[in-house]
C-alpha cells in the first residue's frame, strides 16, 4: 500500500503568487504559498447601511448625539435606495430634535429638521414636520381638542413610526403629538 502512494498522481498549478495541488487519494493534503489577502474596504452602500443600523439602534437607546453621527454619515454617503434614504433622513431629523419637545430646541435644531424632512412625502415625515411646527410656535395653546380631521389623517401614518415619533418627541400638549400617541394605540402621555 505505501508504495501506491508514492505513485499517486500530484498537479501543481500556479495562479500569480498562489500555488496549489491537486493529490489524489491522499491522506494529506497540504496547502502551501497561501496569499493572506486581509480585510477588505467596506462599499459606501455598506458603510450606509452600516450607519443606519447604527444609528437607529442609538436612537432606540436614546443616545441622540451617537445616532446624529451614524445617521449623517449615512445620509452623507448618498449611497442607499431611496426608501432607505428616506427613512435615514427621517431618523435624523427625529434624533436632531436630541429628545426635546421643539419649543426647546434651538433654532439651528429646528431649521435642521425641517429641512430633513421637507423632501420627504411619508406620512410620517409629514406628521413630524407638522408636530415640529406646531409646537415651535405654540400654535396647540389655541384649542386643545384634536380635530376629528387630524385623527384621520393620523391613521395614515404606520403604528411604529407613530409610536417612535411620541417617545422621542415629548409634546404631549400638541394636538399632533395626541393624534400620533393615539394611533400608536396610547392611551395617556408618555413622559
Amino acid at each position: 500500500m505505501a508504495g501506491n502512494r508514492d505513485r499517486e498522481t500530484s498537479s501543481t498549478y500556479h495562479i500569480g503568487q498562489q500555488e496549489a495541488r491537486t493529490i489524489n487519494n491522499a491522506d494529506t493534503v497540504n496547502q502551501i504559498g497561501a496569499i493572506h489577502l486581509g480585510p477588505r474596504e467596506p462599499t459606501p452602500y455598506e458603510r450606509a447601511q452600516d450607519g443606519l443600523r447604527l444609528g437607529e439602534t442609538s436612537l432606540h437607546q436614546g443616545l441622540y448625539d451617537s445616532a446624529v453621527t451614524h445617521l449623517t454619515e449615512c445620509v452623507g454617503l448618498g449611497a442607499l435606495d431611496p426608501s432607505a434614504a428616506a427613512h435615514a433622513r427621517f431618523l435624523l431629523a427625529l434624533a436632531g430634535l436630541g429628545g426635546k419637545r421643539p419649543s426647546l430646541c434651538t433654532n439651528a435644531e429646528l431649521a435642521s429638521a425641517l429641512a430633513l424632512l421637507g423632501p420627504l412625502r411619508e406620512p410620517h415625515a409629514r406628521f413630524l414636520a407638522v408636530l415640529v411646527e406646531e409646537d415651535r410656535t405654540n400654535a396647540w395653546m389655541g384649542s386643545l381638542a384634536v380635530p376629528d380631521s387630524l385623527r384621520w389623517k393620523a391613521q395614515q401614518v404606520d403604528r411604529l413610526y407613530a409610536d417612535l415619533i411620541r417617545r422621542h418627541v415629548p409634546a404631549s400638549e400638541s394636538r399632533v403629538w395626541q393624534a400620533l400617541n393615539e394611533r400608536a394605540g396610547g392611551t395617556t402621555p408618555c413622559p
